[in-house]
């Protein structure tokens, strides 16, 4: 686990269910969600010291672009952070079950959506040498309008293949 993180959010952990069930996590509370078949799932780890709780959110069956993991933690006595983990598949789309994770939270609780994207734009990627997707400019126009900020750097890689290529697909 990453040392002194009291929150870790994961994406693609390749486990199934039966694999999240048996895992031990030490000092951590696991809220994950598993994809039927082979790869993706995502996962969020809370410190046991933490209060937590998952919140529900229902991606219907044939909407298989977005993975999310959505957890309540209460900071302190009055202040709660919701805590997103998701993954898109590629290609990506921002689907109803996107706008619904983004747009059910409560605006009055700070939202920390970290997640594989799979997407590029100059936002992030100014070294981009291609005009962004309309799915990537649909996904910027939705989180700027839901008050999200990007706190990547950008430019910093985030992924890189052994070819060479370079992106910065996974955003917080």
């Amino acid at each position: 686990m990453a040392q002194g993180a009291d929150i870790i959010a994961i994406q693609e952990t390749w486990k199934s269910s039966e694999q999240i069930a048996s895992m031990h996590t030490g000092d951590y509370v696991l809220y994950a969600q598993s994809r039927i078949g082979k790869g993706g799932g995502v996962a969020v780890l809370v410190r046991k010291t933490l209060r937590s709780k998952r919140i529900p959110l229902t991606i219907p069956q044939h909407d298989t672009s977005l993975e999310v993991v959505v957890v309540q933690v209460a900071l302190d006595q009055k202040r709660d952070l919701i805590v997103a983990s998701a993954y898109m598949r590629p290609p990506p789309q921002v689907t109803q079950s996107f706008r619904r994770l983004v747009n059910c939270l409560p605006a009055s609780t700070p939202l920390l959506l970290c997640g594989d994207f799979n997407m590029h734009h100059p936002q992030w990627e100014p070294f981009l040498e291609t005009s962004p997707s309309d799915v990537a400019a649909e996904f910027l126009e939705l989180c700027t309008d839901a008050g999200l900020t990007l706190v990547n750097t950008p430019g910093e890689i985030t992924y890189a293949r052994g070819t060479g290529e370079r992106s910065c697909i996974d955003l917080t």
